[in-house]
């Protein structure tokens, strides 16, 4: 199965012709590197987008906060947009707590728009109870989004490149949005012996304000999230960065079938079933982490591959990759199937190549690393210039070169034929 994966990648890159959009910049924006700095960030705070009844049928006002390069400082016409909810089991958090805001500010930093909402929490820790705060933090993130479309010229917004995210709960929200309609959510409350959910909270897309702005969603960063699996159609499946501990158990990484009437479709089994239907996914694994992983200061390390990972979405060269590494985001010069280069007489190639490529141009010795589309580490030496044998399978693999006097790795993806 993996190597399907590896031929089905070959295909698309070497058949699809890249369409850049504004956003496929030579420059740092939207890379692993700020390109603003703190200074020039935007934040505004507790701007209301709806509101709607709790869990005890009290109002609750909808606020979210608002971070983006300053208006007077970032002179594009217009930016792309990503919303990220918090988490907390639907009973507790903030926009502020669980490193979203520091999210959002780092995605800030690299030209994005970022919004950190909260959203109705609290519930009676039923399962069914449960699943209606997943519901009504649902309906949440629709309001959240028509409110930023609707207000979208105020900030400079692209609202032809929305994205979604959030951590744990907020994570579940997030994927909702993309995957949940009325009739699925109606057809698993039915099986609570209760009346359709609906009936009970509302539509899923009208609640929280008045607003009938319709948009598209391009991509999602699901951090420690999961959805349910009965939710997911093939045409609804959209590229997806995600970040998960194996040992979890709180969202579990793979299918979890513990629940009454639905399974839970962890950031494993998302990735499985994305690249099986040949939807890129990016998933990076902490072998021994649990719940909630790459926190506090390795926050910007999540940041910086949330950018890179929607960077490639802007150039379509988006493609699966699978890590248990920390491997470190690289995409501050845009990348191709091609030829390589880096500074102005460095290049790889030929590329792909069936055994043997060759590295020209360098100034000394350099540190060469290889790592297979799953992130197994394959290849790793000191060379200079010259003929590099590579005895692996076919497939796409991701080359990293760190010459001499620089502070990180140049990286393209190289493909074996």
């Amino acid at each position: 199965m993996k190597y399907k994966i590896f031929f089905l990648a070959i295909t698309l890159v070497l058949c699809i012709e890249k369409a850049y959009t504004q956003y496929c910049t030579q420059d740092k924006r939207y890379s692993e590197s700020s390109f603003f700095e703190s200074s020039q960030i935007t934040i505004g705070s507790n701007v209301l987008y709806g509101i709607a009844k709790d869990f005890q049928g009290k109002p609750d006002s909808l606020l979210m906060d608002l971070y983006y390069p300053n208006l007077g400082v970032d002179m594009s016409p217009k930016r792309p947009f990503i919303l990220l909810a918090h988490g907390g089991g639907f009973s507790s958090g903030d926009k502020q707590s669980g490193d979203i805001r520091d999210l959002c500010i780092q995605l800030a930093l690299r030209g994005f728009v970022c919004a950190s909402i909260n959203y109705r929490i609290g519930h009676d820790f039923s399962e069914y109870g449960q699943y209606k705060a997943r519901y009504r933090a649902i309906q949440d993130g629709n309001a959240a989004m028509r409110f930023i479309v609707n207000n979208a010229h105020l900030v400079r917004i692209d609202t032809s490149w929305l994205f979604v995210g959030g951590q744990s709960a907020g994570s579940l929200l997030a994927l909702g949005m993309v995957y949940s309609d009325q009739s699925e959510q109606d057809s698993i409350s039915l099986l609570y012996s209760t009346t359709a959910i609906s009936s009970e909270l509302g539509n899923l897309f009208t609640s929280g304000n008045s607003l009938t702005n319709t948009y598209t969603i391009k991509g999602i960063s699901n951090h420690w999230g999961g959805i349910v699996d009965s939710e997911v159609d093939k045409n609804e499946m959209l590229p997806t960065i995600a970040f998960h501990g194996r040992l979890d158990t709180i969202v579990r990484i793979d299918a979890d079938s513990g629940f009454a009437h639905y399974t839970l479709n962890g950031s494993g089994a998302i990735h499985d079933n994305l690249t099986a239907n040949n939807v890129c996914s990016d998933l990076t694994v902490d072998t021994t982490g649990g719940h909630g992983i790459f926190r506090n200061a390795s926050t910007i390390f999540r940041a910086q591959r949330t950018s890179c990972f929607f960077k490639g979405i802007f150039c379509e060269n988006c493609s699966d990759f699978y890590t248990t590494d920390s491997i470190p985001a690289n995409c501050s010069v845009t990348l191709g199937a091609g030829d390589f280069h880096f500074g102005s007489n460095v290049s790889v190639y030929p590329n792909p190549f069936e055994s043997t490529f060759n590295i020209e141009g360098l100034d000394g010795w350099v540190d060469l690393k290889i790592y297979n589309v799953f992130g197994e580490l394959v290849y790793t030496n000191e060379t200079s210039n010259g003929q590099v044998h590579l005895d692996v399978m076919p497939g796409i693999y991701l080359i990293m070169i760190k010459p001499s006097g620089f502070d990180r790795f140049f990286t393209t993806r190289l493909i074996k034929i």
